[in-house]
């Protein structure tokens, strides 16, 4: 890829780690940071700072710096509509922009990537960056998963594909041959906080030696973003809450700094497996 790359770097690791690998790679991205989203490192690169409603700002930006792709990374709070603080270029897109923000996250990102589209712009994935992002199939980490906790892996994939179905998470828990925490709008660490409480308060009775988190790609999801990621914050709120380990979708996840996170899973007795699809 030799065109001029952009990311719009939400919150999280992801944004950080793609901007240096691709540096180290030769092609020196142009960083967006989102208003009140934005984390300091962003000051290493070229980077500009837009708030939400800024769209023809941003396009301004963008076409000024020559960019032909863009890659959507890292987490970011859904925005409320303020008309006050919209630019024209918002203003004259208000109709679409309210059509996909009134949907659930695959509209709203399906959404944000037709608009960039309309204008002219490439939008990529993170995994088209950094190939070695995206999960492997098998082992990845620690040793390989009892019976007992390959059930617990088998009944929470096949929920989170109906999570997905209704567009409402990417990642579940089981534990003793049944689904006890499914993602909400808090997110994996906050459904791993939910879990752990359920331990502290006793709700939880079996010991969590075969308690598993799966996290999953949604049926049809876009795969140019928000793809289900696993990082050093996901093993540590996964041990906390007493389970055994974490699967991915192998090939659907991405890995986030990875040579950490498998050290420390290796280190917290707990593994991570690359699970083949099975939607």
């Amino acid at each position: 890829m030799d065109k001029n790359l952009a990311i719009i770097a939400g919150k999280g690791a992801l944004p950080r780690e793609l901007a240096f690998a691709s540096r180290i790679r030769g092609r020196e991205p142009i960083l967006i940071g989102i208003e009140d989203e934005t984390e300091p490192w962003i000051e290493e690169f070229d980077y500009s700072i837009l708030g939400w409603g800024q769209f023809g700002g941003l396009f301004n930006v963008l076409r000024e710096k020559n960019v032909s792709q863009v890659v959507l990374a890292g987490g970011v709070t859904r925005p409320k509509i303020n008309i006050a603080k919209m630019d024209w270029g918002a203003i004259r897109s208000l109709p679409e922009i309210l059509a996909f923000m009134l949907g659930g996250d695959n509209s709203l990102l399906s959404g944000v990537i037709k608009l960039f589209e309309k204008r002219g712009f490439e939008i990529i994935g993170a995994h088209q960056v950094v190939p070695e992002l995206l999960s492997e199939t098998g082992m990845i980490a620690g040793r390989k998963p009892a019976r007992k906790a390959l059930d617990n892996v088998k009944k929470a994939f096949e929920a989170c594909k109906v999570l997905g179905e209704l567009d409402i998470g990417q990642a579940a828990v089981a534990v003793g041959g049944r689904v006890i925490a499914v993602e909400g709008i808090e997110g994996t660490d906050g459904m791993l906080e939910r879990v752990a409480l359920m331990r502290e308060t006793g709700r939880l009775y079996e010991n969590g030696h075969f308690g598993v988190l799966v996290k999953t790609m949604k049926p049809d999801q876009e795969m140019r973003v928000d793809l289900p990621a696993i990082g050093p914050d996901t093993v540590i709120n996964l041990v906390n809450a007493g389970l055994r380990g974490v699967a991915v979708e192998a090939g659907r996840s991405i890995i986030l700094e990875r040579e950490r996170t498998i050290n420390m899973a290796r280190e917290k007795g707990v593994f991570i497996l690359g699970q083949p699809g099975q939607s």
